[in-house]
Order: C-alpha cells, then sequence, then structure tokens
C-alpha cells in the first residue's frame, strides 16, 4: 500500500517484491535453526557462496550479452572506469556489511522480530526519501506506512507485556 501510487509501480515488481519478502522470512527461519551448529559470520560465508553460484549462471545467460553490450559501456562512457569500479566496490561493500549486520542480528533475536525490524528499516528508508530528496507521498503512501508503523508499534508493545509476564511468573 505504501508504494501502490509510486509512479514506477508494476504488478510483476510488486509480486517480485512479495516473493522476496516471503524468501527473507524463510531465510531467517532457517538460518535461525542452521546457527546452533555454526555462529552467524560462518553461516553468512556460506549462504553467499551458495547464493552467488545459484545466481551468476542465469545472471550471466539472461543478462550477461546484454550487460556487456550496452550497461557497462554505458555507464563507463559516463563516469568514467576509475568512479565506476569505485562506485561498484562501495555498493558491493555496504550491501555486504548490511547483509552481515543483519545475519549477526538474526542470531541475538527471534526471527519473528528481525522480520519486523525489516519492515521499520522499509518504513524508515521511505520516510529518509521523503525527507532528503524531497519525494512527495500520496495519501495512500502515508496509510500504507502509517499501518507499517502501527504494526510494529503493536508487535513491540504485545512482545513486551509477554516478557514481563514471564518475568513475573518466573520470580514468582
Amino acid at each position: 500500500m505504501a508504494s501502490l501510487t509510486e509512479l514506477s509501480f508494476n504488478w510483476l515488481g510488486f509480486i517480485s517484491a512479495m516473493i522476496s519478502n516471503i524468501s527473507f522470512t524463510y531465510r531467517s527461519i532457517y538460518s535461525k535453526k542452521a546457527m546452533t551448529d555454526m555462529d552467524s559470520t560462518n553461516l553468512y560465508a556460506y549462504l553467499s557462496i551458495f547464493a552467488l553460484n545459484v545466481c551468476i549462471p542465469p545472471a550471466i545467460i539472461i543478462e550477461g550479452p546484454q550487460l556487456l553490450q550496452n550497461g557497462f559501456n554505458d555507464v563507463i562512457a559516463k563516469v568514467g572506469l576509475t568512479k565506476f569500479i569505485t562506485y561498484l566496490f562501495w555498493v558491493g561493500m555496504f550491501y555486504h556489511l548490511y547483509n552481515q549486520v543483519a545475519t549477526n542480528t538474526l542470531e541475538r533475536v527471534a526471527p519473528l522480530t528481525h522480520a519486523v525490524g525489516n519492515v521499520l528499516k522499509r518504513v524508515f528508508v521511505i520516510g529518509f526519501s521523503i525527507v532528503v530528496f524531497g519525494n512527495k507521498i500520496s495519501t495512500e503512501t502515508g496509510i500504507g506506512t502509517c499501518i507499517a508503523i502501527a504494526g510494529v508499534s503493536i508487535y513491540s508493545y504485545i512482545k513486551t507485556k509477554m516478557e514481563e509476564e514471564k518475568r513475573k511468573t518466573i520470580t514468582a
């Protein structure tokens, strides 16, 4: 709902995002189970190697020729080779660090808490784009963002209450 009125909205992108959300959730659940045998850093390394092996062949087959022919050449012509490599390095580095922090966080919290934090992160990104880039939001986008914030708030409140009840029953 928060992105439905975006100019670049399309259903294929929306469905892909929903598949990504479901995949993220399953990855978190199974990663948490796998952390009984190894720590989060090793798990992240194995997941990264596996993901690379799964994603590289289709990427080369589907996008490879077009990327080499048009993509890289156009970008290099526009910004230069050194700047392109520098940007590529920093994007990769920050994405790696983001995922490493997410995996380390998952080691310390429940998968559901991790998923709720991911929702809150997306709301933050929307808010950041509004403040920093001056993006205008529609009523639907505002409602969707408020629903997400309310959901996170309710979850946090209920989780806190449940933890307080556990502590009371343990000390009683």
